[in-house]
């Protein structure tokens, strides 16, 4: 990757809305990519969020961002950007006293809600289809350094999911984590509990 002078054509432009001069925040990856990021999306990272809160003139400058590569920015910029639409689809909530015919538009609000919901979960089953599990992790240490509680969750649970039945070995190799036992005592540990072992699917 060239040096972070050379400003990358972003990979995953954020396109401003038609007739809207949307500001924008210019974020630095670790590998030198320069992204032009729409001001709503960049403040759904918490990080940059309060990087910019507590130093308002660094907003005309490049924020570096030291751990996340250009690669992971590139995903969590199209999560962040497809939450805010599918977040956008429901309609604030009614109050208490609301009028009938604000408790009508209630009920449709609801329905509103649930196809929000669906759209979600359509979104977050096809955003992860294709990745491999070292991209998965790659995109957690991301949404973590960003603050990004939303797809840190998402992210946590679909990697529960990777590793639901799987085998101890599997689950070592996912997380990089080595045994503490000697092959003998594995051995026995696995003759005394065999039923913990048993009807796990293939790695």
């Amino acid at each position: 990757m060239a040096n972070g002078e050379n400003q990358n054509p972003n990979p995953n432009p954020i396109e401003a809305t038609p007739g809207a001069a949307a500001r924008t925040i210019t974020l630095k990856t670790a590998d030198g990519e320069i992204f032009e990021v729409e001001e709503a999306v960049a403040m759904e990272f918490g990080t940059v969020k309060s990087f910019f809160e507590d130093d308002a003139v660094s907003a005309t400058k490049p924020m570096p961002l030291p751990n996340v590569s250009g690669s992971a920015l590139s995903r969590v910029i199209t999560y962040c950007r497809r939450s805010l639409e599918i977040r956008s689809m429901i309609p604030p909530a009614t109050s208490e006293d609301a009028t009938a015919a604000e408790a009508v538009q209630g009920e449709g609000d609801l329905e509103a809600e649930k196809a929000a919901k669906q759209e979600r979960k359509e979104f977050e089953a096809e955003f992860l289809k294709d990745e491999s599990n070292e991209d998965v992790k790659e995109l957690i240490l991301a949404a973590n350094y960003l603050n990004i509680k939303e797809l840190l969750d998402f992210l946590c649970r679909s990697v529960a999911l990777r590793i639901q039945n799987k085998s101890v070995e599997y689950a070592r190799k996912f997380f990089g984590i080595e045994g503490d036992y000697t092959p003998e005592e594995e051995a026995q540990i696995r003759q005394e509990y065999a039923w913990a072992f048993e009807g796990v699917d293939e790695d």
